[in-house]
């Protein structure tokens, strides 16, 4: 994109103007370019200084050079401040930073509520009671219990090292932790040096040896997802004592993910991911306006900017012959463009099983003539999203997708999800998006198999529809 063109969505969006096409086309330069977010913040922060000063542009001299085209009197009156932002942003700021000098201090992101015999090394304040931002707090001996701003307390066993990063978030370096998780922060996500857990509402354990490069993650109550940092392999735990150890930047699941029940444990519960092996494809090709975090769904008016998603499973070790039930698994995260008020209170979702072999052999950036459509496969589910709720993890749970897998599913099973019903509005209308392998704070598209081993699969499974929310 050309910086004249950035300027010109850049000053549309501060008037308020962008329509639903400029909007996303913005939201894919920021995405792509760190220089870009950094100029768009610039702008952003001088226009927040000004107007808290009440200034307006009209009082304020500045040189601006002829327009090449000028589309609105709005457009000359706000050009002036990407030019300003530019070429004079720090003086700006430090003419407010006399005026504003709370403005710029770190806020606080937790507060440290107890200690027990505990003795520190630590720049950030150590006494109960204190305020505490972003930093780190090596606990030598005892326990401490930290409040983060979301609620979550983390308590501390030493030795431990704790990075406070923001209200949702920390990083455990060393030692371990103990997290508990009220609604209010659910989605809450603890960093390891090699792994992730998010919070699905929980209470869950983190332990850290840096010296082995090993993390492991535990759930107490609740549902975890834990990721790891450099390959993005997942597993998703549910349930008192389920475990995993993410060890030289590989998930080590073992028996630790089945559940702990006694001599019958009864059925276990098999995950499986995409492996990257995912997509989404747009009407007309405009791939501009994809990413690969988001598996993005659409059905518009003029069907122009209609999308779908697929993706596929690889079932090549899988002995769907032992499956009792599966259910498919897609995370819905937010996504940042269009109106939900475009959109009925209800929306459906329906999901598709390639049967069509030819076209099988797609691709991750396959074209939307190339792709895999409802066309090329039978029905196996459907799901509701309500247009107030673009967190959350919906599945589908039945018979038709079971049969689907043991009729197609020898190697590998693709599936496709469209939307079924029409928005309510003709423009502004945003997507829903389901998080792909790459969203850093959700899992990708998951089967779960449930397995007995020696005993024949159950002859019905009831279909239902789970709607249990994933991030706060």
């Amino acid at each position: 994109m050309s910086d004249e063109e950035f300027e010109r969505l850049t000053t549309l969006y501060l008037e308020g103007v962008l329509d639903d096409n400029e909007l996303e086309l913005l939201g894919q330069e920021l995405d792509r370019s760190p220089v870009r977010v950094r100029q768009f913040n610039d702008v952003r922060v001088l226009t927040g200084l000004i107007h808290e000063h009440g200034q307006n542009s009209s009082e304020l001299e500045f040189p601006i050079a002829e327009p090449r085209s000028v589309a609105s009197r709005g457009w000359m009156k706000s050009k002036w401040l990407f030019l300003a932002a530019q070429g004079c942003l720090a003086a700006s700021i430090l003419l407010a930073i006399s005026f504003l000098p709370s403005l710029f201090s770190p806020s606080p992101v937790a507060t440290l509520i107890s200690g027990e015999n505990a003795s520190w090394e630590s720049s950030l304040p150590t006494a109960t009671g204190s305020d505490l931002v972003p930093g780190l707090l090596d606990l030598k001996t005892g326990i401490a219990t930290i409040q983060f701003r979301s609620g979550v307390e983390v308590t501390l066993q030493g030795p431990a090292s704790l990075e406070l990063m923001t209200p949702m978030r920390g990083r455990m370096l060393a030692g371990k932790a103990r997290i508990d998780v009220p609604d209010s922060g659910i989605g809450f996500v603890m960093e390891t040096p090699n792994g992730y857990a998010v919070d699905h509402g929980t209470e869950f354990s983190v332990s850290v040896d840096p010296s082995a490069n090993r993390s492991k993650f535990k759930v107490i109550e609740g549902e975890i997802s834990v990721y790891v940092a450099s390959t993005g392999e997942n597993a998703r735990l549910t349930g008192v004592g389920k475990a995993v150890t993410v060890e030289s930047d590989l998930l080590v699941k073992g028996k630790s993910v089945e559940a702990e029940l006694g001599p019958d444990p009864g059925p276990k519960v098999l995950i499986v991911g995409t492996g990257g092996r995912e997509g989404s494809a747009i009407r007309n090709d405009r791939r501009e306006y994809l990413q690969p975090k988001y598996l993005t769904v659409n059905r518009l008016f003029n069907r122009a900017w209609d999308r779908r998603s697929f993706f596929a499973f690889d079932l090549s070790d899988v002995d769907l012959d032992k499956a009792e039930s599966v259910s498919l698994r897609l995370n819905l995260v937010p996504f940042p463009y269009g109106f939900f008020s475009s959109l009925p209170e209800l929306n459906q979702y329906a999901v598709y099983g390639l049967t069509n072999q030819a076209k099988a052999d797609w691709q991750n950036d396959s074209s939307w003539e190339d792709s895999p459509s409802p066309d090329d496969g039978v029905f196996v589910g459907m799901f509701e999203v309500p247009r107030s709720q673009q967190q959350g993890s919906f599945a589908i749970c039945n018979d038709k997708l079971l049969q689907f897998l043991v009729e197609h599913g020898e190697t590998e099973a693709t599936f496709v999800v469209v939307r079924e019903n029409l928005p309510i509005k003709p423009n502004d209308v945003p997507c829903h998006a389901f998080a792909g392998l790459p969203h850093p704070e959700a899992n990708g598209p998951q089967l779960e198999l449930s397995l007995r081993e020696g005993e024949p699969r159950a002859s019905e499974n009831a279909s239902k529809m789970l709607d249990t929310p994933l991030i706060d």
